[in-house]
């Protein structure tokens, strides 16, 4: 998995790899609302030049919150709708678990999810569901 480029927003780190992979990263303690959801999305979707892609959320070591519309409009944007292929959420702490649970289990992502405690796994998760996708 080799990086191609970075983008640094206010509450969030986004990256593109070669694999299709784009990885949002939260900034340590921020509080990530709505705003935040809307343009951390339209810069994944501009990383990825619009075509499709795999979403890894990276929260290890983060603590934070995010708001339920936050949450949302990641599952439900429709600016990734088909293009967002499927999204692996990476944990260490039981705070981050409930969150990404309650995503999981409340929002209804318009694309797989699964939540991960292994950044490997996760991505070997990923590029698994890019194949079956085709």
């Amino acid at each position: 998995m080799n990086f191609i480029k970075e983008i640094e927003l206010e509450k969030s780190v986004i990256s593109l790899f070669d694999n299709r992979i784009v990885k949002i990263r939260f900034k340590d303690g921020v509080d990530f609302v709505l705003e935040d959801a809307v343009i951390a999305n339209q810069t994944m979707y501009d990383l990825a030049e619009g075509k499709s892609y795999l979403s890894l959320v990276d929260s290890i070591n983060v603590r934070g919150q995010i708001s339920k519309a936050a949450m949302e409009h990641f599952a439900k944007d429709s600016l990734t709708k088909g293009v967002r292929v499927a999204e692996a959420i990476v944990v260490d702490s039981l705070h981050n678990r409930i969150l990404a649970n309650f995503y999981l289990k409340f929002t209804k992502s318009h694309n797989p999810v699964k939540v991960f405690s292994d950044m490997d796994k996760a991505i070997d998760w990923l590029l698994e569901k890019y194949q079956k996708n085709g």
